[in-house]
């Protein structure tokens, strides 16, 4: 099976994590369009990294965004949005 369902997950974690980022820093995509990196490097340090393996992804889910579990949703609508826009949906 190789590691697909990983790299799926990590996606799906990716979009709900961003977007809690977005609230807690909501002028990030205007830090990115000048080349600044260190706001979200220091949300990840504090939000995640410091972790490690201490939790399990949901508690971790649970602990930074308030959510119970891992939500598909965000993801499907970032497909939805970038897919849309290439092929014009």
């Amino acid at each position: 099976m190789g590691y697909f369902p990983t790299y799926t997950l990590g996606n799906v974690l990716s979009l709900q994590f961003y977007q809690q980022t977005l609230q807690d820093i909501p002028d990030l995509p205007e830090q990115f369009s000048r080349g600044e990196f260190g706001a979200l490097l220091a949300w990840f340090k504090d939000k995640i990294h410091r972790h490690g393996r201490k939790f399990t992804a949901n508690e971790l889910v649970r602990r930074i965004t308030g959510a119970d579990s891992i939500q598909a949703q965000p993801y499907l609508d970032y497909i939805k949005r970038k897919y849309s826009e290439i092929y014009g949906l």
